[in-house]
């Protein structure tokens, strides 16, 4: 399938009056969600070809999906456990370890978005970080 004509196909299923820079954000929230959850929970040490290969692994994993241009992942080792203390003891990463950049293109519209911890909100937030048309 060509992808002008896979475009077209797509369209009718969002609404009629949707804007490219909404249909760019929702396409941008996707890939966010998308990266946070595939990252979370996985099993992780402070080996530093562990650590690479995770991001790397990820960035071009997500890197497949639609519209993406450019996604970069920056596991905070500064947040992981160090040596362990017995065999079961390792270290997961969770939102405190992950920061992430992500550039969106959906038609003349890009969006450069961020995944990033907080720590005055313990929370690791996801958030467009600019808008622009091209």
């Amino acid at each position: 399938m060509k992808k002008n004509n896979t475009e077209e196909k797509i369209k009718i299923h969002f609404a009629k009056d949707l804007t490219d820079k909404e249909r760019a954000t929702f396409e941008t929230g996707i890939k966010l969600g998308a990266l946070y959850h595939i990252l979370c929970g996985i099993p992780i040490n402070t080996n530093e070809n562990v650590i690479k290969s995770i991001e790397v692994g990820i960035e071009q994993a997500i890197s497949c999906q639609p519209y993406v241009k450019s996604v970069k992942i920056n596991l905070r080792r500064e947040n992981l456990k160090g040596k362990k203390e017995n065999e079961f003891d390792y270290d997961e990463i969770s939102g405190k370890t992950i920061e992430a950049d992500l550039v969106v293109q959906f038609k003349k519209v890009e969006v450069k978005a961020k995944i990033k911890w907080i720590e005055d909100f313990e929370y690791p937030l996801m958030y467009i970080a600019e808008l622009n048309e091209l």
